[in-house]
């Protein structure tokens, strides 16, 4: 294992447990940036495809989540479950689409995993 794939391998897992942007992230370079731009070797690409694949399915879990918020207005005003129930979808939908978006970025590293070998 060279220096550059254990750098590399090291910034995606720093990414998994990461809170969110930090303030440098806002005004440069995230750190998942740097690493995408660093990524050249099968292993790197593949790691990148895993990562991804991970957000993925974060985000389909994130899905489930809103689908549970309503229940409670569910005794309440009908305007109001009704406005909460169309927010609720909202959220599930891009949810989904953040979901199927990190599966074409997984699926973009896993292929360039594959070229590189």
């Amino acid at each position: 294992m060279t220096i550059r794939t254990f750098a590399a391998g090291l910034a995606l897992a720093s990414l998994a447990i990461a809170p969110g942007p930090s303030a440098a992230e806002e005004g440069g370079h995230s750190l998942e940036q740097v690493v995408v731009e660093m990524a050249s070797t099968p292993e790197e690409h593949a790691a990148l495809a895993a990562h991804y694949r991970a957000k993925a399915n974060e985000a389909r879990a994130q899905m489930r989540n809103p689908e549970g918020m309503v229940r409670p207005y569910n005794g309440g005003k009908l305007v109001l479950k009704q406005r909460m129930k169309r927010h609720c979808d909202n959220i599930v939908q891009e949810y989904a689409t953040m979901a199927k978006e990190y599966e074409g970025l997984a699926q973009l590293h896993a292929e360039e995993a594959k070229k590189s070998e």
